[in-house]
């Protein structure tokens, strides 16, 4: 049962109280009433606190180089708003200037000329391949890498593919030895070199890759890994290796080299066309297969893969390695993130610098290129 409630009203209205009383007794209390309401005041008014944030946004932060893979963790603080997922900072488009190290042997010239090295860091050169050679020393492999550090190119570096029987303990060793160059950074791993040429089909590819790869990943997880790098355009290859690859591959790559010695002038210009054509190709195929595409690098390309005349032609050269980047440059649209022109010295056929680190006749027009690209005055 609920309490009665007492009020001074009912002091008044007690039974045996005259009503003149009364009435004197309500006024008496109305006059204290008031009079004790002046002295408090008007009411306090109290404002509503505001909502306390059980969590907040978290922001990720991208780290590493273009193409990088991006930093902080998803889901943001329990129990507040998920962060959202960053995109990956996008390759530039001057990565379609990149070029080869030769590195045959100890005596490279980029992995051990200071002077080669700031040549091309004043050129720009953006990307830089280099290949992994069982004949070299780990120090020599380690010279190589640190030059293409000095230089300030993202590296792209060749490990052993599935012509290799120790691929996994022998790349292990290799990508220790990036990490001992690069740490996390971004570096652009290829798996093999060319293994279509040597006879690995690409179910065999694939599943060297497939039990390699994901070891190497978990190994270095800053890492971009390509393959299947075929010899030449071969879109059915390239697909049915994206099909059935886990991981899925980060890049595909494949070389492109124009003609022959014995191909005339006017159809090595035209083979130009075709490279647009593969890239086209392999993007159907690809979509085909996984219901997307992967983005491109063509990790080789020159006008012959053999020694030819035509790289002493400085007319023609020049004109050709000029139509040649244009044809890469306009492809970055279509998923062409990155092209690598072969090789940068130490070939007398097709360098770009020579012995003394001077323009040959075809470096003389790639430079040029690059730096209108890169809007250099």
């Amino acid at each position: 049962m609920r309490a009665n409630k007492i009020t001074p009203t009912h002091t008044c209205m007690r039974p045996g109280v005259s009503h003149a009383t009364a009435f004197l007794c309500r006024a008496l209390l109305l006059l204290v009433l008031s009079a004790l309401a002046a002295c408090a005041g008007p009411p306090e008014v109290v404002e509503p606190l505001p909502a306390t944030p059980t969590g907040s946004p978290t922001t990720a932060t991208p780290g590493g180089t273009p193409g990088g893979t991006p930093g902080g963790t998803p889901g943001g603080t329990p129990g507040g708003v998920a962060s959202p997922t960053p995109t990956p900072k996008p390759l530039s488009p001057l990565l379609v200037y990149g070029t080869n190290m030769a590195l045959y042997d100890t005596g490279d010239q980029i992995a051990n000329k200071p002077a080669t090295q700031q040549t091309l860091k004043q050129h720009g050169i953006p990307i830089m391949r280099v290949p992994s050679r069982f004949t070299l020393a780990d120090a020599d492999m380690v010279r190589a890498l640190q030059a293409v550090k000095t230089i300030g190119a993202l590296p792209l570096f060749i490990v052993h593919g599935p012509t290799d029987s120790n691929a996994l303990a022998d790349d292990k060793h290799l990508i220790s030895l990036a990490q001992g160059v690069f740490g996390a950074s971004t570096v652009y791993i290829e798996y093999g070199n060319e293994s279509d040429l040597a006879g690995i089909n690409a179910t065999d590819y694939t599943a060297s890759w497939n039990a390699v790869v994901p070891q190497l990943k978990a190994m270095a997880p800053t890492y971009k890994f390509i393959g299947p790098v075929t010899f030449q355009s071969d879109p059915t290859y390239i697909s049915t290796f994206d099909k059935n690859a886990n991981p899925r591959p980060d890049f595909n790559s494949w070389h492109e080299y124009a003609c022959h010695p014995g191909d005339s002038d006017a159809h090595c210009t035209a083979q130009l066309a075709t490279w647009t054509e593969h890239i086209q190709q392999t993007n159907d195929a690809v979509r085909a297969a996984i219901g997307t595409t992967i983005p491109i690098m063509i990790t080789e390309w020159n006008l012959d893969a053999e020694p030819d005349a035509r790289y002493h032609n400085a007319a023609y050269i020049r004109q050709w390695t000029t139509d040649a980047l244009h044809t890469l440059a306009s492809n970055v649209p279509h998923g062409l993130a990155a092209a690598m022109q072969y090789v940068a010295t130490n070939n007398p056929n097709f360098s770009l610098l020579d012995g003394a680190n001077q323009p040959t006749l075809q470096g003389a027009a790639f430079f040029q290129a690059l730096a209108i690209a890169k809007g250099d005055p």
